[in-house]
């Protein structure tokens, strides 16, 4: 197996030349960038020198559907039964940047996330599962699988902390009508992964330091048409992971199988388009466009004896650990509004994104994704 490239694939060094060439035009005469803000895209502006700004924003995403090699499917379709699912994560972040100087800020966030699966089988009109149903849930209680019945997460399990952040923020060019900067954000390990021993569980977080630099760029034209583009190019740092050793297509892995892993996750980038239109002086509308993509993730084991004793637990069958990576490689397309009111101090937006296209992954959520941002500026002295 060879390396990946150190790029994603779309990000050949001519697209590379050509993104850069679309992030640096010239700006033109217009209103002074950042009038109105589609909150769905990082920004350019950074709070003024002195300023304290505070940011909430909580994002909803749901998805009952994912995007695998066979196309749209409910989750849990390749179970021998029918089961229904439905995903939620809330993600609340409560993020404070503090202006240095009126180009330059720092910045922290502290998400709290709360996970809710809700499962269920299919149930016959007397309200108990179907036969197909009370033989899957023999089959997830068995002590080969280990999964336990399917049910909605436990009340207790709802709450976590999310995988912090902290950024140094960087506008670098402005002009009356044009803006452009760089932020370099580290996310911290603060988050938990999935449970390998719950079949439909939600991580918080990766649990795995990153490293992100984005570029971010604002347009205006006409006095009226607001363009806002992002780049993010993250690497993603190693860690460990438990992990069920089987291929990515099957949900059902032996417990035997169990094993805490040297995980390697793929590095990613996203670019992000916002155009806005600007109905008054506050209230602006538009579109957003999002495209994402993941590198293959590799796995393998931490010392020949985890090798040797995943091997003795499955009957004496050895299981390499690289069975995980097919289908860990992602890509996916998101289209969506945005809508955003901006006073003197005082800043509020709504965004609706949908997924609406996804490749390479074995298993993609067909996600929806709800953000609300409100922001304050204030003299904290």
């Amino acid at each position: 197996m060879g390396y990946a490239s150190p790029l994603p694939p779309f990000l050949t060094r001519s697209s590379l030349v050509v993104l850069c060439a679309v992030l640096l035009l010239p700006g033109v005469p217009g209103l002074p960038p950042g009038v109105c803000r589609a909150q769905a895209v990082p920004r350019t502006d950074t709070p003024r020198g002195g300023t304290l700004r505070l940011t909430f924003e909580p994002v909803i995403t749901t998805w009952d559907y994912e995007f695998t090699p066979h196309g749209r499917l409910p989750i849990g379709a390749s179970l021998p039964a029918t089961v229904f699912v439905r995903q939620e994560q809330r993600v609340t972040p409560l993020q404070l940047e503090y202006g240095i100087t009126n180009r330059i800020a720092i910045g922290f966030k502290a998400p709290l996330v709360r996970v809710n699966s809700r499962q269920s089988y299919n149930v016959d009109t007397a309200g108990t599962p179907d036969s197909a149903g009370l033989a899957l849930d023999t089959l997830l209680n068995d002590t080969t699988y280990a999964y336990g019945s399917l049910s909605p997460t436990p009340r207790n399990l709802h709450y976590f902390a999310g995988d912090m952040e902290a950024q140094a923020k960087y506008r670098f060019f402005e002009t009356e009508s044009y803006a452009i900067s760089g932020t370099f954000l580290v996310r911290l390990p603060t988050g938990h992964q999935d449970s390998p021993n719950n079949l439909f569980d939600i991580p918080t977080g990766d649990h795995q330091t990153d490293f992100e630099i984005q570029v971010a760029q604002e347009l205006t034209l006409f006095h009226r048409l607001w363009l806002n583009a992002s780049v993010r190019l993250a690497n993603q740092r190693p860690g460990t992971r438990d992990m069920r050793i089987g291929p990515q297509s099957e949900l059902l892995v032996p417990h035997a199988a169990l094993a805490k892993l040297n995980w390697d996750p793929g590095n990613y980038a996203a670019i992000d388009v916002a155009p806005l239109y600007r109905f008054s002086k506050f209230f602006g509308a538009g579109l957003t466009v999002g495209y994402f993509t993941k590198q293959r993730d590799r796995y393998s084991y931490r010392s020949a004896q985890d090798s040797v004793d995943v091997a003795t637990h499955m009957g004496g069958t050895p299981l390499a650990a690289n069975l995980l990576d097919p289908g860990t490689a992602e890509v996916r397309w998101r289209l969506g509004a945005a809508m955003t009111y901006v006073g003197p101090d005082v800043e509020g937006s709504a965004s609706f994104e949908q997924t609406v296209t996804a490749s390479a992954g074995e298993r993609v959520p067909a996600a929806t994704v709800f953000r609300i941002v409100m922001r304050l500026s204030r003299w904290p002295f």
